[in-house]
């Protein structure tokens, strides 16, 4: 019905233009004369323009796409008067062998009709027009109402000189003259279109003809139809009112509101557009893939047919633009005459279900670089209007020193619109079957996915392992949240080539925000996956409870702080242990009237200590306790530093002495409270001027310390910055108890530590953190690390240099010196490939390197990575891999 009333908004949008061409001239001997000549000396009926003048009569219009279906008069229009004005380019001019007198020299033209486009523009006339013989009224056909008398033509430069002539009429005249026998016609008012009627129609051309004994109506040259957000260009559109079809010849392209653009030398459709048939076809649909046929055909307005067709989503290379493939043909050049895209789906048929929203092929081949690589008999694939469906997804090809040769395939559910399910079946030669579900679902208020796999192992039986991630916001002040890692058994991830980190961590929370205050409680579970471990030592964490306060500036601008928590640890082996704690405090911050700023905080602090099963407390045999710690003590820091600021004409430096003191009492640490949150306590840059080196709460950074140093910050115009701190802190009691005698801290002076990050411009970053020994300068803690060039090049690399520590549990971690070095580059505008590598510097050994090589285009990604793994104990080959992800962009991925 809307492609109906397309047609019917051309036919009538062009009424004004129609009638121009329609209205009889007076009785002139002018046979043979053409329409320019018939004109005058103007360029033709150019500037079709509205205004509000005074209105005129039409009693007839010729239908068709150069007028109106409708047989009845027009009612007078509520807008302006249509006016068509010649356009004179000098004296008047009689064509030769007509009577003079008989037309005006510059005639004008006057009538009115309706018109709801807003200023169209008409370009030239049709060339000729019939002899008038006489001023005889023509009878009227059955598609027009009965012709109107012409109007009185103004006089520009010459008088009739027969004297039949009619009398010229005055410029301001807007009325034609009617016959003696005809009556006066009413105006007839064009009603507005109603918010629901569709859209007007315009038309450009350069030509406009209706050939009313063939009932064709036709534009020629430039023709533009817009309707809407449709869009017609060809060079020549007809219209045949017996057939009811349009015809479109010569570089036809249809552009649609949803960006899909046709392109034909020939098209014939039904004035309805929902049948056609279209010659040398292309079109690109709104995601810029392609589809081309020698033919095609629609069928119902529901379905398209492609006859010989080809669908890519590559763009094809000009022979100008070349192409960043070799070619096959092997000419000189490097080029072909119109190179082929880098892939392309060439089928004997192709349909396009409109309904259904499927693109189907038959005896389809896939070509790459032009040449056959594989063929089906049938191939289907959605649309791309269809957002997700249920179907079979890409599979996935591998081999593995485990598995062997393995193939999953998905299978792709949608449940509605808020969920979906993929399920990937996986064979495998040397384990057998594994089976791979994952679900997801989206609410308003949350989230939830998960992410599994089962198998019946050869060793162990019936396995598997489950991801779970949800997140659930109850209302403005709750929510509540869940991470899950589960296997079957510690290196089950590992040998169905899943990710495998050293602990499974399972975290499920509530929490709660209000104004400037925090609660929680969570639970957690842990599983070492790590070889040698033992799962009975797994500590259980169930409930850990906290809330935290903070007041709005108060009295002076400090702020009242209040905390407490509820810990209780479970282990199968080992200590269980629960403990409450809590703590208040006032926090003062403020600067002098001279620079000075400072922070001042003071706590109370409580904790009590709940111990059973603790045979061994921090890996000491000797230090087996069960029964109830408590420890009530007071703790204060205070924060001084005085920024001193340069702005130079280039650049800006900020230098900030800084003095920090930190107190509390000594002897608050015994081994009889196991410590479960500061496993490693170790002095660098960045808890030098806090004052507390401990991570929680087990472990306490008792004392007096005094802490200082310096921060200094340079900054350019050009964007360039430098941070640099360095400091140490001086401890007056022993500290062993809280602190390994490695990390750097202990009674008297601490190891100096400092660190820096230089960035001067965007394509260079360096960064440097050590702990150099307070005795020799040694670094004992050392990290450098760059980042250096641009997307077509950078290199980064990483230095670490870490002594042996030993932690609370009694266990050292080794001395560890490393390089890791990569290299990465995007060498054209497709091509990319990186490299890289970790070396162990102590043990003089590879511990691991990858590379891969990359190309991405607009319809094409290939991926090559390569990975080897070394054992870490004795650097022996652990296993290499390698894997090629070849992805057809719109069609799907298979990676080997």
């Amino acid at each position: 019905m809307e492609d109906q009333r397309f047609w019917r908004r051309i036919r009538g949008g062009l009424t004004a233009g129609a009638v121009a061409l329609a209205v009889p001239l007076p009785a002139v001997q002018a046979a043979g004369l053409s329409a320019s000549e018939l004109a005058g000396p103007g360029t033709g009926f150019r500037d079709l323009s509205a205004n509000t003048g005074a209105r005129t009569t039409a009693t007839g219009a010729v239908g068709g796409i150069l007028g109106s279906l409708d047989s009845a008069p027009r009612p007078p229009s509520d807008g302006g008067t249509i006016h068509l004005r010649p356009v004179p380019d000098g004296a008047a001019r009689v064509p030769s062998g007509a009577p003079t007198g008989g037309l005006p020299a510059t005639p004008r033209l006057d009538p009115s009709a309706p018109m709801v486009v807003p200023t169209p523009r008409l370009r030239p006339v049709a060339e000729t027009l019939a002899p008038a013989s006489a001023p005889s009224t023509p009878s009227p056909s059955a598609l027009s109402s009965p012709a109107p008398v012409p109007p009185t033509r103004p006089s520009a430069a010459a008088t009739s000189t027969t004297g039949q002539g009619p009398s010229p009429a005055t410029p301001s005249s807007a009325t034609p003259a009617r016959s003696p026998t005809q009556a006066p016609a009413s105006p007839t008012p064009v009603t507005a279109p109603d918010a629901d009627s569709p859209a007007p129609t315009l038309i450009r051309a350069d030509e406009l003809r209706h050939e009313r004994d063939l009932g064709i109506y036709s534009a020629r040259g430039n023709v533009e139809l817009t309707n809407g957000p449709r869009v017609v260009l060809a060079d020549m559109v007809s219209y045949n009112e017996r057939t009811d079809t349009l015809t479109a010849n010569g570089n036809v392209r249809v552009v649609e509101d949803d960006g899909t653009t046709y392109f034909a030398n020939y098209v014939e459709l039904s004035s309805d557009f929902k049948d056609g048939f279209v010659r040398d076809m292309s079109v690109l649909l709104a995601d810029r893939s392609r589809i081309s046929a020698v033919y095609a055909t629609r069928t119902a307005g529901e379905r398209k047919d492609f006859w010989k067709g080809v669908y890519t989503a590559c763009d094809t290379c000009s022979p100008s633009a070349g192409s960043v493939w070799p070619t096959l043909s092997g000419n000189e050049t490097g080029t072909r005459e119109r190179m082929p895209p880098v892939w392309q789906i060439r089928a004997a048929h192709v349909t396009h279900d409109e309904v259904a929203r499927d693109i189907v092929y038959r005896d389809a081949v896939l070509e790459v670089f032009g040449l056959p690589v594989a063929y089906t008999p049938y191939l289907e694939q959605p649309d791309p209007t269809v957002y997700r469906r249920s179907g079979i997804l890409s599979p996935t090809i591998g081999v593995d020193d485990q598995l062997g040769f393995w193939t999953e395939v998905p299978y792709y559910f949608v449940i509605d619109d808020h969920q979906d399910a993929t399920l990937a079946a996986r064979a495998m030669s040397d384990e057998g079957w594994l089976l791979r579900p994952e679900y997801r679902l989206r609410f308003a208020e949350g989230e939830l996915s998960l992410d599994g796999s089962l198998t019946d192992d050869g060793d162990d039986g019936l396995s598997g392992h489950l991801d779970s991630r949800a997140r659930w916001h109850i209302n403005d002040v709750w929510r509540a949240g869940l991470d899950s890692e589960l296997a079957a058994f510690d290196d089950y991830r590992d040998r169905y080539a899943f990710d495998d980190p050293d602990w499974l961590t399972n975290h499920a929370w509530v929490e709660a925000f209000s104004g400037r205050s925090y609660a929680a409680i969570e639970g957690f579970a842990y599983n070492d996956t790590r070889v040698g471990s033992n799962d009975e030592r797994n500590p259980f964490v169930l409930p850990l409870m906290t809330y935290d306060y903070e007041s709005e500036p108060i009295a002076f601008g400090g702020q009242t702080l209040l905390d407490a928590s509820v810990q209780s640890i479970y282990r199968e082996e080992g200590a269980t242990s629960t403990r409450l704690s809590g703590s208040a405090g006032w926090y003062q911050p403020g600067t002098t009237g001279w620079g000075l700023a400072y922070e001042a905080e003071g706590r109370l602090n409580a904790d009590l200590y709940t111990i059973d099963n603790a045979n061994t407390v921090d890996g000491d045999p000797s230090t087996g306790f069960d029964g109830t710690v408590s420890r009530l003590y007071p703790s204060a820091h205070v924060a001084l530093r005085y920024p001193m600021v340069r702005n130079g004409a280039e650049h800006q430096q900020i230098v900030e002495p800084v003095v920090s003191l930190s107190a509390a009492p000594p002897g608050l640490n015994t081994r009889h409270i196991p410590n479960e949150d500061s496993q490693v306590s170790e002095l660098h840059q960045a808890n030098l001027f806090p004052g507390d080196r401990t991570a929680g709460r087990d472990r306490i950074d008792d004392g007096v310390s005094v802490n200082y140093g310096m921060n200094w910050r340079y900054m350019d115009n050009d964007g360039g910055v430098i941070n640099a701190r360095f400091g140490q802190a001086y401890r007056i009691y022993d500290a062993e108890t809280a602190f390994s005698g490695q990390a750097g801290y202990g009674t008297g002076l601490s190891d100096y530590v400092g660190g820096i990050d230089l960035r001067p411009n965007p394509y260079l970053d360096m960064f440097a953190r050590v702990r150099l020994d307070r005795n020799d300068l040694n670094p004992n803690t050392a990290l450098v690390g760059f980042r250096a060039g641009a997307p077509v090049l950078s290199i980064s690399g990483t230095y670490v240099n870490a002594t042996d520590l030993d932690t609370q549990e009694g266990e050292d971690l080794p001395r560890r010196e490393e390089i890791v070095a990569s290299v990465n580059t995007a060498f054209s505008r497709f091509w990319g490939a990186y490299a890289g590598g970790r070396y162990d510097v102590a043990n003089a050994r590879t511990v691991d390197i990858w590379g891969g090589l990359s190309y991405e285009d607009e319809c094409l990604i290939l991926a090559f990575d390569y990975t080897s793994s070394y054992n870490e104990l004795d650097g022996e080959d652990e296993g290499e891999s390698l894997m090629l992800r070849i992805t057809l962009k719109t069609l799907g991925e298979i990676s080997f």
